[in-house]
């Protein structure tokens, strides 16, 4: 009896799709069964049907070369399914859409020059998977079967792009494929960082790093994913735990507890403090002019924001770099610290 394989390499090439032999049968994927699956063509693909006439499953290449993208769902049951009608819902009904043996999901659509980004949507746990290998059914698999729930195998020749109102999310994130060792700290890193906001436990945002690292350049071998990435991990899960890991929560402007301590023990000063919080939410870093008219905006009296103007300054929050005139406002710069802005 005929294999996965070479019962379902024809009909996927009767539609350009170029697929090679795959092995996910055993408790860890063998994965691939062929070396430099990645540039297997039709003609490649048809020559593997006597090499592994047995092979219980098959990939292809997501990307330009088959031109498909999918949205990878990893989580099962009920909430992969809510996950899975959100992406529908945001990125366009997929005409495609199969069953993981993990239980997880894929949404096929058009490739339309996606990348592969591991959790790309920081509000949800969703892979974009626009290059790199992906399973089809019906691969055999260690937990259960790929099988389509939704189309046919022939709707992958006529499937539509990601909605365009959604297409960015292409270009928002990191390509970790151009990430190599030295890049770990610019690329992967910050990214992990950005995920623990995102995981409900360390063992979660582990697994992502080490799907991460399977996508660099020149990923870890597997002792330093035990030693390296779960360091990382737990110091990252433990900043964001603790309120301190900022990553991915865009710019903010930090207050000292004892420059909070001291501006609000005088009901006078407050209006102080919240001045200076919106100077270094718009001027830091850079000279500014400080006019009286400033008090308009605020919606204070002109008395009111001269005196918290005047606390700033004799505090030294505030460096006057050339005094106010009748013809000219005055022209400031605000105190260095590097914990007030980032």
């Amino acid at each position: 009896m005929a294999g996965v394989f070479a019962t379902a390499q024809p009909r996927y090439a009767a539609l350009g799709i170029a697929t090679f032999p795959f092995d996910a049968t055993a408790v860890v994927k063998r994965g691939p069964l062929v070396s430099h699956y990645n540039r297997m063509g039709l003609r490649a693909s048809k020559q593997m049907l006597l090499r592994f006439p047995d092979a219980p499953g098959l990939a292809a290449m997501a990307g330009a070369r088959n031109r498909f993208t999918v949205i990878d769902i990893d989580a099962r049951g009920a909430a992969g399914e809510r996950l899975l009608a959100d992406v529908q819902r945001d990125f366009g009904n997929a005409r495609v859409v199969t069953r993981t043996g993990s239980g997880g999901f894929h949404a096929f659509y058009r490739h339309n020059g996606e990348v592969r980004k591991i959790r790309p949507d920081l509000r949800r746990p969703i892979d974009l998977i626009g290059g790199g290998p992906i399973v089809l059914p019906p691969t055999r698999g260690f937990r259960g079967n790929y099988e389509i729930i939704h189309g046919r195998v022939e709707d992958l020749a006529a499937l539509e792009p990601i909605r365009e109102s959604t297409a960015g999310l292409a270009k928002t994130d990191i390509d970790l494929r151009s990430a190599r060792d030295g890049g770990r700290d610019k690329k992967f890193w910050p990214h992990v960082a950005r995920q623990a906001h995102l995981v409900k436990s360390l063992d979660e945002l582990i697994e992502i790093a080490r799907e991460m690292n399977d996508l660099m350049a020149e990923p870890w071998s597997d002792n330093a994913v035990e030693s390296e990435i779960v360091k990382r991990c737990k110091y990252w899960w433990d900043k964001t735990q603790k309120g301190e890991n900022w990553f991915g929560l865009g710019k903010y402007v930090r207050s000292t507890h004892a420059e909070l301590d001291s501006m609000l023990a005088n009901p006078r000063d407050q209006d102080a403090w919240l001045l200076l919080t919106l100077l270094r939410r718009h001027h830091w870093g850079r000279e500014f002019k400080l006019a009286n008219a400033t008090h308009k905006s605020l919606s204070w009296t002109l008395r009111r924001f001269k005196a918290a103007r005047k606390r700033l300054i004799e505090s030294g929050e505030i460096i006057v770099i050339r005094r106010q005139t009748p013809k000219r406002p005055m022209e400031c710069r605000l105190r260095v610290s590097d914990s007030a802005h980032q």
